[in-house]
């Protein structure tokens, strides 16, 4: 079987895809099992986000920062997963050639749930997860888990739709920014750095019976 690489960017910079807690995003749509929200944090990023009744969390969406897309995936019985730990997950979509996924382990605070996360260029990936039926996460030879994918092709065109409305918002701003030596401190008005993507706080779509 072929097995393709999603390339991953170093640790540091996966720090900054997902960050603040779910509950601080602006919900957007909900399309079907899909809450599709804006993350302010990476600059209005939008992403689709669903759970499963086994308790599993995956969210995916459009890094605006990196000019990429990010995928998130946990689960608090996953309970070995470590902070900034390094896995070597595959991905299969339907019966499509299986992808190998470099992850990393992520933690929005102590003692919360430690996710799973990736980055990547490769679109491909995201047309598999539109198109398939199911999602099969394995680790070490050993399946972890198999989604099944309701709705997935409607969630990310909705994920492009809300992008698109995010770059072609108007500008905010009151007066000609050049004129103010702060308007442009990433340091100023509250901002508050940020982890990724909702960890333990993520927030729950609607789905329930899958």
């Amino acid at each position: 079987m072929t097995v393709r690489l999603m390339i991953l960017s170093a640790a540091l910079t996966i720090a900054s895809v997902v960050s603040a807690p779910a509950q601080d995003n602006n919900l957007w749509a909900a399309i079907g099992d899909w809450d599709i929200s804006v993350d302010p944090t990476i600059d209005n990023g939008c992403y689709a986000l669903a759970t499963w009744n086994g308790g599993t969390v995956l969210r995916i969406g459009r890094n605006p920062q990196a000019d990429n897309f990010y995928f998130l995936i946990g689960n608090d019985k996953w309970t070995s997963l470590q902070p900034n730990g390094s896995y070597e997950i595959k991905i299969q979509f339907g019966n499509r050639p299986t992808w190998d996924v470099s992850a990393n382990g992520f933690q929005f605070n102590p003692g919360e749930t430690v996710y799973l996360q990736a980055q990547s260029t490769q679109i491909d990936f995201i047309r598999e997860f539109q198109a398939a039926l199911n999602m099969r996460i394995t680790y070490n030879g050993n399946e972890i888990d198999n989604l099944k994918l309701t709705g997935s092709r409607r969630a990310w065109d909705e994920v492009e739709r809300c992008q698109t409305a995010q770059f072609n918002r108007p500008s905010t701003g009151g007066g000609n920014g050049d004129d103010d030596p702060f308007a442009n401190d990433p340091f100023g008005n509250g901002n508050s750095g940020g982890g990724a993507t909702g960890g333990g706080q993520t927030k729950n779509s609607s789905s329930k019976n899958r």
